[in-house]
């Protein structure tokens, strides 16, 4: 059991790294409420494949980065990412086993409340108005989860993350 002791853990923090860099990339203003939580529906996925890796703290670290990178309040995305890795973590087993249509229902849902958290997160120190077009991106990360997890499996099954 030792031999196996962080074998291909640096694949997923790579595949982290690029889906932070891929976040931050600038998108056009009309289209900055399509723009996919990558570095969300890559902890997703890290939380369904290896739940013995990566976890709630993995969720938080990544949380508080994703704040310091984007400059917003701390602690907003590191409360919602912390608790998607808690719900994921919790029925790890009961998601893993649905379809890929299923998996990308929870992934809206998963999506819809970290916006929510980020919104109240900001809302109880800031007063900002509500627009609900930042839910929009709930409904892309689900229609980008299925070609996600595809190629999220295949990269753990060729480098043999366990």
């Amino acid at each position: 059991m030792s031999q196996y002791r962080g074998r291909g853990l640096w694949v997923v923090w790579l595949s982290f790294l690029i889906a932070m860099l891929l976040q931050s990339m600038p998108w056009p203003e009309e289209f900055e409420m399509f723009r996919p939580t990558m570095l969300v529906l890559c902890l997703i996925y890290w939380l369904l494949a290896i739940p013995h890796r990566v976890s709630v703290g993995t969720g938080f670290f990544l949380g508080i980065l994703v704040d310091l990178l984007q400059g917003s309040i701390l602690g907003a995305h590191a409360l919602a990412f912390s608790l998607i890795s808690f719900f994921v973590a919790f029925k790890f087993q009961l998601i893993r086993n649905m379809a890929l249509w299923q998996q990308s229902l929870i992934v809206m849902a998963l999506s819809t409340l970290m916006n929510l958290t980020v919104f109240l997160a900001h809302a109880i120190v800031t007063k900002i108005v509500f627009q609900p077009e930042v839910f929009w991106n709930g409904l892309v990360n689900g229609i980008l989860w299925p070609w996600l997890f595809l190629l999220m499996r295949k990269i753990r099954r060729q480098f043999s993350v366990r």
